[in-house]
């Protein structure tokens, strides 16, 4: 069962959005020969959906069909959380999590763990991309929690790297035949021996944009 942790900052955009509720509203945009990627993860949007968007805008955006209310697992299964899932148990699922679960007018991140999904950030990154990559994008040493627990495998620190304020957030996974002297609760280090020689096994199991931070 995936878990929840609420990445850094974040920036503000503006969406605009029209049509039938049951519909995909059309996406508008300043420069009309200029279309929006509705897939595409940057600091401050998830394609269509800014921090000013609400659960209206998101029924016209994606078509109500494909929103729906849900009340999940939180962390350890403390308590249970009020999310809105866009394109339930479909390969391009995602999550969004509320500050306000009962009015749904303010988000504060929204979240993808799908593998089928082609959510992306503008350096490329996506579900499946691998540490490697993801060194490449960051520039630094990135420093994780080990596998195999509740929150293993969350990114703590990205060694002020270009990633280190981004209110863009990834979780790794372990993929192939890891060795079990990457698990624990214990914090991992792109410049330790024993991650160099898995960067290509561990990959982005999860992107998270955090609306939350810095408000």
């Amino acid at each position: 069962m995936k878990k929840i942790i609420l990445p850094l900052l974040f920036l503000g955009a503006v969406i605009y959005s029209c049509g039938n509720k049951d519909k995909k509203a059309t996406p508008v945009a300043d420069n009309k020969d200029t279309p929006i990627d509705s897939s595409l993860i940057t600091d401050s949007s998830w394609g269509l959906i800014t921090k000013k968007t609400k659960m209206a805008d998101l029924q016209a955006i994606y078509g109500v069909a494909n929103v729906k209310d849900e009340r999940i697992c939180g962390p350890e299964c403390a308590d249970s959380i009020d999310v809105t899932r866009i394109y339930p148990e479909k390969n391009n699922e995602f999550i969004v999590y509320w500050k306000d679960s009962l009015y749904h007018t303010s988000i504060a991140f929204i979240e993808t763990y799908s593998t089928g999904g082609s959510y992306h950030t503008a350096s490329g990154l996506k579900i499946g991309s691998t540490l490697e990559e993801l060194l490449k994008v960051n520039g630094k040493q990135i420093i994780f929690a080990g596998f195999d627990w509740d929150y293993g495998g969350y990114i703590q620190d990205y060694g002020m790297g270009t990633l280190q304020n981004s209110p863009v957030g990834f979780r790794l996974e372990m993929t192939g035949d890891g060795g079990s002297e990457l698990s624990g609760d214990s914090e991992f280090t792109t410049e330790m021996p024993e991650v160099k020689r898995n960067l290509d096994k561990i990959k982005i199991s999860t992107i998270t944009l955090s609306f939350s931070k810095g408000q």
